[in-house]
């Protein structure tokens, strides 16, 4: 309900402050925990924040993996939004021990956050950011079984190959201690989960071109700008403002709560990578023209299929996913737009 305090995790990431700028326009307080006071000082003064000031509050908690490191952070709030989580960061990128940079950040933060919230009686719900990563392990798609939230197939097992799948497994792990510990502690609080495939669009944390060839924008944006794809990924795209919108309407009290809900576009249907070239195309025609996006000399990505099944949260929060046109729109119009083009 406008007017009640959100605690919201993660509001410096790429998800995170697009669901803090939503917030803070559905008409919510805000209380943002964040690593550092720069890192607030950082956020508040992107000018889609800039206007809700009075309504914006931080608390740092620089180890979110401590015993009771949200403690403070919590009191008095009547919602959390839990979307802090290590993704591809190069520092976390680089690490060698997987289990510390990327398992016990995203399992101990949010069995942590739990914790906190189940001692303040104010709490009504608590919103987690999963992933279908947490369900589904894309190595294993055969293009024939329907991905629905009750499926469970993903793996876990380690040592870990690499980040992507000590991320991959973080997820799995979080989402199953989640699940775990709402059972045990049957808390007066419900939860739910949102479980986003490739979300896509416009990064406003970042200033510089170069910087939104990083996470799941990269899979889109690399190859057009003459790069070979890094390798074949799932059709299963979706907007981060229809992401973060899930988020906030989670927080009505007329959505049912202890549940979860798959983010995805084009639901049943998925679409093919390749598409973005024609898209950029016939939106982008002089930057294709200029050399920028290189449609004729690079290899177009290939698509694995996978079929993902998002009615669940298009019934539920009434809500028609925007099209992969509009996706590829949103990150490549500010591409060109930090190129200085437009």
């Amino acid at each position: 309900m406008a007017g009640d305090i959100v605690l919201l995790t993660g509001a410096t990431g790429f998800i995170g402050f697009r669901t803090l700028v939503l917030l803070l326009e559905a008409g919510y307080a805000v209380r943002t925990a964040v690593r550092t006071a720069a890192d607030f000082d950082r956020i508040k003064s992107i000018k889609s924040v800039a206007a809700y000031t009075s309504k914006l509050e931080f608390v740092v908690v620089a180890d979110i993996t401590l015993p009771g490191a949200y403690d403070e952070a919590v009191k008095g709030v009547d919602y959390v939004v839990h979307m802090a989580s290590p993704f591809a960061s190069s520092e976390v990128q680089n690490a060698d021990d997987h289990e510390t940079a990327y398992i016990q950040p995203a399992v101990n933060g949010t069995i942590g956050m739990l914790d906190s919230a189940s001692k303040v009686p104010s709490i009504e719900r608590v919103v987690i950011t999963g992933s279908i990563l947490s369900i589904k392990s894309f190595g294993a798609a055969d293009g024939s079984t329907i991905i629905d939230e009750g499926h469970r197939s993903a793996k876990i097992k380690g040592p870990y190959a690499n980040w992507a799948a000590a991320y991959a497994a973080s997820k799995v792990r979080a989402f199953d201690a989640t699940k775990q510990w709402c059972k045990e502690h049957n808390p007066s609080f419900n939860v739910i989960n949102i479980l986003p495939v490739f979300v896509l669009g416009r990064d406003e944390t970042l200033t510089d071109a170069s910087a939104l060839l990083k996470g799941s924008n990269n899979v889109l944006l690399s190859p057009l700008l003459g790069n070979p794809a890094a390798g074949v990924y799932p059709g299963i795209p979706v907007h981060v403002d229809d992401v973060a919108e899930l988020h906030v309407r989670s927080l009505d009290r007329s959505v049912p709560g202890n549940q979860d809900y798959i983010a995805c576009s084009h639901s049943l249907q998925g679409v093919e990578w390749a598409q973005s070239f024609d898209i950029v195309k016939k939106h982008f025609p002089k930057e294709c023209e200029a050399g920028i996006f290189k449609l004729n000399t690079t290899e177009r990505p290939q698509t694995t299929k996978l079929l993902v099944d998002a009615s669940k949260a298009e019934n539920t929060f009434g809500i028609t996913f925007k099209s992969f046109e509009e996706q590829v729109l949103s990150i490549v119009g500010q591409y060109v737009e930090l190129l200085g083009r437009k």
